[in-house]
C-alpha cells in the first residue's frame, strides 16, 4: 500500500513540477518558430547569419533545458519503482510501471496537480492563447510571407485594388470607435475584427481554421460603456504598418513620422482587398497612428477620405489622463495586456505611452501623471491636423457627433461620393462628459481653447 501511496505522491510531485516551469516549453515553441522567422527573412545575408546564430543559441538553450526538465520529472516518477526493486534485494524485474495498479496510482497523482483549490475569475487570454499571439506577432517576417501568399489568391478571385477607402483618426477618446461602430452598421463597408487576431496579416486563412461562434459582448478594458466581443471591430491594421516598415518609426520614447513607398502603398492597398469581402465593398479602418504616414498616402493617393475627430481639450486631456492611470495600473497586474497593446502600435497611454513627433515639432515632456502632460499631448496631435488642407480630409468635434450623429455621418458619406441609406441613429450623451476636476496650467489651456476654436472652424458641422 505504501508503495502505491508512494507512485502517487512522485506523479503528483513530477506533474507539479511540469506545471510549474511549463513555460520551458512555451519558449521552446516561441524560440523555434523565431528561428522560422528568421529563415525566411529578406535580410541581407551577413545580417541574416547573424540572427540565424542568436536564434539558433536561444532555440538549443530552450531544447536542452526542456529535455533535462523532462528527464528530472521522469527520474521523480520512476523512484518509487526504482526503489522498490532494489528493496527486493536488487531484482531489477521488478523496476517496472506495467501494473494497472502502478499507472492508476500515477494517473491519480498527476491528475490532482490539475483539481482547481479555488474559483478564480478566467483571464480574457489563456496561456496557449497568449503562447499562440506571442508566435504569431512577435515575427514579421513570417506573418509577411503569410499576407502575400493570402494577397496572390485574393487577385485570382478578382479583388482588384481600390483607391477608395476611409480612415478615422484622431487622439485617442475622441470617439474614433464609436463613429467606427456607426459607419460599419452600413451595408458595404468592411473592416478588420477581433476575429483576426492573432493572424492579422493573413485573414482569410485563418477564418478557415477559427470562426467564432461566441457573439456576447463586454465593456471594453476602457471602461467607456463601449461592448465588444469576438466580432467586434477594432483599431488593429496598425500592425501591417509595423510589420512593413520593421518598427522603424517606433522609438523608445515616441512615434516619428516616416514615409510610404510606392511599394508600400501598393501593399497596403493589397492588405485592403484581403479585408474587403468583395469587389465591390469598401474598405474602413479605425487608426490613431494615419498621421504619421498621412503626407506620403496622400501623395500615393488624392481619393481616400482621412475624417478626423476632435474633442474639447479640458475633457479630453482629462479623459487620455484618467485611462493612462488605470491602464498603467492595468498592465503591471497584467503584463500581458501591455504586450498586446504594443503589437497593435497602442502607445496612447499606459506604461509603455509615447508621444506623436510631427517633422519641426518637439515632443511633449513633463509629469504623465498631470494635466498639463496631456494638454501637451493634445496641442501637439491637433497642431499638426489642423495644417491640412485637402478636400479630402474632414473634421468632425465629437460633442456634434454626439448631438447629431444621423447628420454628421450623412455629412461623411457625402464627402465620400457615397450613397448609401442611413440607419436611424439616436443622439446620445456620454455619461462622462463632465467638468474635470484635475488643476492645469492656465497659459496651456487657453492656447489649447484657441486651437479647439480653430478645429471647430474646419468641422463639417
Amino acid at each position: 500500500m505504501l508503495y502505491y501511496l508512494a507512485l502517487g505522491l512522485s506523479g503528483f510531485l513530477g506533474f507539479l513540477l511540469l506545471k510549474r516551469r511549463r513555460k520551458q516549453f512555451y519558449s521552446l515553441a516561441e524560440n523555434s518558430v523565431a528561428l522560422l522567422n528568421t529563415l525566411i527573412s529578406n535580410e541581407g545575408d551577413e545580417q541574416k547569419l547573424e540572427e540565424m546564430q542568436k536564434q539558433t543559441s536561444r532555440l538549443l538553450i530552450s531544447l536542452l533545458s526542456f529535455i533535462a526538465l523532462l528527464i528530472f520529472i521522469l527520474i521523480i516518477v520512476l523512484l518509487p519503482a526504482a526503489f522498490n526493486a532494489w528493496q527486493q534485494k536488487g531484482d531489477w524485474t521488478a523496476f517496472s510501471l506495467s501494473s494497472w495498479q502502478e499507472i492508476l496510482s500515477v494517473s491519480i497523482g498527476a491528475s490532482l496537480v490539475f483539481v482547481p483549490l479555488a474559483r478564480k475569475e478566467p483571464p480574457s487570454y489563456s496561456e496557449l492563447s497568449q503562447l499562440l499571439h506571442r508566435m504569431a506577432l512577435n515575427n514579421y517576417h513570417l506573418g509577411l510571407k503569410l499576407f502575400k501568399r493570402e494577397a496572390k489568391q485574393k487577385i485570382k478571385k478578382g479583388i482588384s485594388l481600390k483607391n477608395d477607402f476611409i480612415i478615422i483618426s484622431g487622439l485617442a477618446r475622441s470617439g474614433t470607435t464609436s463613429l467606427m461602430n456607426h459607419l460599419l452598421s452600413i451595408p458595404g463597408f468592411r473592416s478588420l475584427s477581433y476575429a483576426n487576431m492573432p493572424f492579422l496579416l493573413s485573414p482569410n486563412t485563418w477564418r478557415k481554421i477559427y470562426q467564432p461562434k461566441n457573439i456576447s459582448t463586454k465593456e471594453r478594458s476602457h471602461k467607456d460603456g463601449i461592448k465588444i466581443g469576438l466580432n467586434s471591430n477594432e483599431a488593429l491594421e496598425e500592425y501591417f504598418f509595423k510589420a512593413l516598415s520593421q518598427d522603424a518609426y517606433i522609438q523608445k520614447d515616441r512615434l516619428i513620422e516616416y514615409t510610404l513607398t510606392g511599394d508600400d502603398y501598393q501593399n497596403y492597398l493589397s492588405y485592403q482587398s484581403l479585408v474587403r469581402g468583395a469587389e465591390e465593398d469598401i474598405y474602413l479602418a479605425k487608426n490613431n497612428n494615419f498621421l504619421l504616414r498621412y503626407k506620403s498616402m496622400r501623395e500615393h493617393n488624392a481619393q481616400f477620405l482621412l475624417v478626423v475627430l476632435f474633442r474639447h481639450p479640458l475633457l479630453h486631456a482629462s479623459s487620455l489622463l484618467e485611462k493612462h492611470l488605470s491602464y498603467s495600473t492595468l498592465q503591471k497586474e497584467d503584463p500581458f495586456v501591455g504586450e498586446y497593446m504594443d503589437w497593435l502600435g497602442h502607445h496612447e497611454f499606459g506604461l509603455n505611452q509615447k508621444a506623436f513627433q510631427f517633422a519641426g515639432q518637439e515632443i511633449p515632456s513633463g509629469d504623465k501623471n498631470s494635466l498639463d502632460y496631456w494638454l501637451k499631448i493634445w496641442l501637439n496631435y491637433y497642431h499638426y491636423a489642423v495644417s491640412i488642407e485637402d478636400a479630402k480630409t474632414v473634421f468632425i468635434q465629437y460633442e456634434s457627433f454626439c448631438a447629431q450623429p444621423q447628420d454628421n455621418i450623412a455629412a461623411i458619406l457625402a464627402q465620400a461620393g457615397l450613397d448609401k441609406p442611413l440607419p436611424s441613429i439616436e443622439s446620445f450623451e456620454n455619461p462622462r462628459q463632465k467638468s474635470a476636476t484635475y488643476s492645469y496650467n492656465e497659459k496651456l489651456m487657453q492656447e489649447a481653447l484657441a486651437l479647439w476654436q480653430d478645429l471647430e472652424e474646419k468641422a463639417l458641422l
